[in-house]
């Protein structure tokens, strides 16, 4: 009898601790992948570059209201659209209601003040390039994901605490967040893109305020219902596998082997936004090209891990470098070796293969690297896009301050053809080409067309967009039979004296002569208009 009991007390206590247990949150990821036919290097052909993002579902309020959103380490604010916005771009796209919803709470101030009757409110407007946003804050309950390991669990909510809702106990699994809810948004980029906003996972210096930062949300809340820890796994692009990001800790089994961890500088990462590791140097032909080599004891470049970028980013003469130590397109190109810094002292290689950065065809090919300059509040800063983290399962550990790394586990199966020319969308039949801009379509108010936005470095980006608008601008028609390469980045760009292909400004990203703006879909502050 007594072995019994303690038989089912011991029961009770795993099924207790299970419940009090922070659960792991699965979230499966779809892909808007396009195709951009980039001119090669010699400017006799077209390599076609895939552009992808990758986005997933969330659910916001009582009732839970479902939207496709972009997980991006690169933002810092949620943002979704609302019934208050009657622009295209936002009635193409899922809305949110605040009257449908029992746990929506209007905001008068970013500092999560609640709107009072009769009280104004502010509102913030971020400039996305050639496209801008105007919103409202709003503060409302978050569901995301499906509990690990159990698939079959239903959406799991966020919210900690007994909080608004009078039929919430205690011990349910939900959060509340502060997002920006749009009134109004312009035509371009957004009308075309198949998810209803951004789900920013920055940190604090890229969110309108401290309650609008979803992982700072985490790592103060009381008893948090997740832990502040989450991990992607992007699909290679022909293997026969979905992309995912999980909540609340990781996955081995996404993983080759072990996970490295390098240590994130708090303050200065919380500061500028941005999950930040540090780089000795990098190696090409086993060669140190030092590139961090500065007037300090022990230099270091500093790394953003941004999984809402395609490419690969850093300082326009240190990318230079970089182009001309890989020799151009000679084969066998070459690997790179970034040399990172690890926990606890020593250090961690990440090493990247030709099929992992180059686009080949023939004797020619194009390199996933874009030189970009930096205010000087960021320093001379490289970015690490999908580029290398489709390689890598990458892992962000916000209460040690860590980002962990390892060798993705993918499937060795290969997706079909006829599935990837599916997900591509099929061939249109060839019209007559007219080589020319489409700027009454692309402006929206005052801002500017299409000569700042192939500036801004979206034609590849938004690769639709730029096919269907901005052809002439884009180089995606051809002139006299010769394909226009003015848009390509040299490798004599990039080293000589010529303005970098990006430059950073302000509190955004532009180019020089355009207005400031964003590189790509990213939250600025609240002083942004």
């Amino acid at each position: 009898m007594v072995a019994a009991w303690l038989f089912v007390t011991a029961l009770l206590d795993m099924a207790a601790a299970r419940l009090l247990d922070p659960p792991m949150l699965n979230v499966q990821l779809q892909e808007y992948l396009s195709l951009y036919e980039r001119p090669t290097h010699d400017g006799k052909g077209r390599i076609p570059l895939h552009v992808s993002e990758y986005y997933g579902k969330i659910s916001l309020g009582n009732p839970p209201q479902d939207f496709d959103v972009v997980f991006d380490t690169g933002s810092g604010n949620i943002v979704l659209p609302t019934l208050k916005c009657s622009d295209e771009a936002c009635t193409e796209h899922h809305r949110f209601s605040s009257t449908a919803s029992s746990s929506s709470r209007q905001l008068a101030l970013e500092d999560g003040t609640l709107l009072q009757p009769g009280q104004d409110r502010d509102t913030t407007t971020i400039t996305y390039g050639t496209g801008k946003l105007t919103g409202e804050y709003i503060k409302e309950t978050l569901s995301l994901g499906k509990e690990l390991p159990s698939s079959d669990k239903d959406t799991m909510c966020l919210k900690q605490g007994l909080g608004h809702q009078p039929n919430t106990p205690s011990t349910s699994r939900c959060l509340d967040v502060d997002f920006l809810g749009v009134t109004q948004e312009s035509r371009f980029p957004f009308t075309e893109l198949p998810f209803d906003g951004i789900f920013g996972l920055g940190l604090t210096g890229l969110s309108a305020g401290p309650s609008f930062n979803f992982v700072g949300r985490l790592v103060s809340a009381n008893g948090s219902p997740i832990k502040p820890v989450f991990a992607f796994f992007l699909r290679r692009m022909d293997a026969e596998e979905d992309s995912e990001i999980t909540f609340g800790g990781y996955r081995t089994d996404r993983l080759q082997g072990e996970v490295t961890w390098m240590p994130v500088p708090k303050d200065e990462a919380d500061e500028k936004g941005y999950w930040l590791v540090t780089m000795r140097d990098i190696y090409v032909r086993g060669k140190p090209l030092h590139i961090c080599d500065d007037f300090r004891e022990n230099p270091r470049c500093q790394v953003a891990m941004d999984t809402g970028t395609a490419l690969m980013m850093g300082p326009r003469h240190s990318v230079g470098e970089l182009l001309n130590a890989l020799g151009g397109c000679t084969a066998p190109i070459p690997s790179i070796t970034f040399v990172f810094d690890k926990v606890g002292g020593g250090t961690v290689d990440i090493t990247l293969d030709a099929e992992d950065f180059a686009e080949v065809k023939g004797d020619d090919c194009a390199f996933a690297f874009q030189p970009v300059d930096l205010p000087p509040h960021l320093g001379p800063m490289w970015v690490f896009g999908q580029t290398a983290l489709r390689k890598y399962y990458t892992i962000y550990d916000a209460s040690t301050w860590q980002v962990g790394i390892g060798l993705a586990r993918h499937a060795t199966t290969k997706r079909q053809s006829s599935e990837q020319a599916s997900e591509l969308g099929s061939t249109p039949e060839k019209q007559p080409e007219v080589c020319e801009d489409d700027n009454k379509d692309m402006v929206w108010n005052h801002l500017p067309g299409c000569k700042s936005f192939a500036s801004m470095g979206y034609c590849p980006r938004f690769a639709p967009l730029a096919k269907k608008y901005c052809r002439l601008s884009c180089d995606l028609c051809s002139v006299d039979g010769e394909v226009s390469t003015k848009s390509q980045i040299l490798q004599e760009d990039v080293t000589g004296n010529s303005e970098a292909a990006v430059q950073v400004k302000g509190g955004g990203m532009s180019v020089s002569r355009a207005r400031r703006g964003s590189l790509r879909v990213r939250s600025l502050n609240s002083q942004e208009t």
